[in-house]
Parts: C-alpha cells; sequence; structure tokens
C-alpha cells in the first residue's frame, strides 16, 4: 500500500506584480522574502536543508528566495513578493518512536500543508504541519542515517508546493511534478529529486513579472 499525502492550496492570490525583464534572458530575477514562524525552535539542519530543497526546486522559475524569521521584521526591506509560512507543531526531529498507528487503520491521505484564502482570494500566508511531516517519517526503518535531512527534504517539498501556488497565483494542480494535488511517501522523502513541470515554473515567473 502506497502511502498518499495530500498538498492542499488555495484560490488566487495576491502577490506584488513587478513589471521588469525576463530574469533568465535580462540576467535579473525577482525576489521573495520568505518569513519563517515557529511555534518551537526547529532543528537547524533540518531548516537549512528544507532551504536548499526549495531553492533548488525554485531555481528553473528564476526566483531568488530571501529567507527571514518573521520575528526579525522590521518592515524596512522591499522584495517582488512576500510569504509567511508558518510551522506548526515540534519541527525537530527526536529519537525515533514507532507510529501511533499502522497504514491500514489510518485514513488515505494527510494534509501536510495549506495556504490561506479569504472570499476566494489566496493570501500568502500558508502552513505546515511538522507533526504531521514527522508522522509520515516514523514509517521510515528506524536505522535511517539521516533523519534530520530527510525531515528537510520533507519539509522543503512541502514548502515547494505551497509556494507554487501562492506566487503563480493559481489554485489548479499538475497532473505530474509537485505541482500535483498529492505526493506519495516515495516522493516526499526518497531519494529522487522531486521538480515542477517547465510550464509552472514559467507560471511562478510571470506571475511574479506581472505578465
Amino acid at each position: 500500500m502506497v502511502r498518499v499525502l495530500m498538498l492542499a492550496a488555495g484560490a488566487v492570490l495576491a502577490v506584488w506584480p513587478v513589471h521588469a525583464e525576463d530574469p533568465v534572458v535580462a540576467g535579473t530575477k525577482p525576489s521573495v522574502g520568505v518569513y519563517l514562524d515557529f511555534d518551537s525552535a526547529p532543528g537547524d539542519i533540518a531548516v537549512e536543508t528544507m532551504k536548499r530543497e526549495v531553492e533548488e526546486i525554485l531555481e528553473p522559475s528564476g526566483v531568488t528566495l530571501d529567507w527571514r524569521l518573521a520575528k526579525e521584521n522590521r518592515g524596512n526591506e522591499a522584495f517582488t513578493g512576500l510569504v509567511v509560512l508558518r510551522f506548526k507543531g515540534k519541527c525537530r526531529i527526536e529519537a525515533w518512536a514507532p507510529p501511533a498507528q499502522n497504514l491500514a487503520e489510518m485514513g488515505e491521505t494527510d494534509t501536510l500543508g495549506t495556504t490561506k484564502v479569504v472570499k476566494g482570494r489566496v493570501l500568502p500566508f500558508s502552513e505546515v504541519e511538522c507533526d504531521q511531516v514527522k508522522q509520515a517519517l516514523a514509517y521510515m526503518r528506524p536505522d535511517q542515517k539521516d533523519r534530520q535531512r530527510a525531515f528537510g527534504v520533507a519539509l522543503g517539498r512541502v514548502v515547494a508546493h505551497e509556494l507554487y501556488h501562492v506566487l503563480a497565483r493559481t489554485t489548479s494542480h499538475a497532473t505530474l511534478g509537485l505541482a500535483k494535488a498529492t505526493e506519495s511517501l516515495e516522493d516526499l522523502v526518497g531519494p529522487r529529486s522531486l521538480s515542477f513541470r517547465e510550464e509552472d515554473s514559467r507560471a511562478i515567473r510571470n506571475s511574479l513579472l506581472g505578465r
């Protein structure tokens, strides 16, 4: 049985468009300020791995991500777009423990990430369910050598999916790639890199440039 994980998204979002030359052609890239808000202190290795994973996934879109902690925001920085990511639960891998339920007892999907929607508009505020992501990782074998990295990769793929909806201003999902509505556990933490389709990366870039 393959466990399926649901990555939720919203409708049409308000990111601030800037008219500029194509970042790939002109060498300029739209910058997105990503503000992180954690319920509790996260694991450093997992967070750094998450950032690298998201940056690699979004690289084809020509977007530069500027990571900040929400509590350090002074309101004096300008970006092409802004996103606030709240990480709920404990975003830290501790000692391995058996999963509370076996796969047969659980539902077919778990929601790992959501984006706020108000009156049909998707706002640039997303949430990631750290405890749900860790629960998914609990089904990996206990002797997994690099659980911190695996956790970071999983968080990065969930974050990238939510950023796609925010930055591309779309509620639709793709049939292939990381913009799909659901991903398997293997896709979430597996060694094979996940990516957006070329048209999904283009949608992110063009949306930020107001095209």
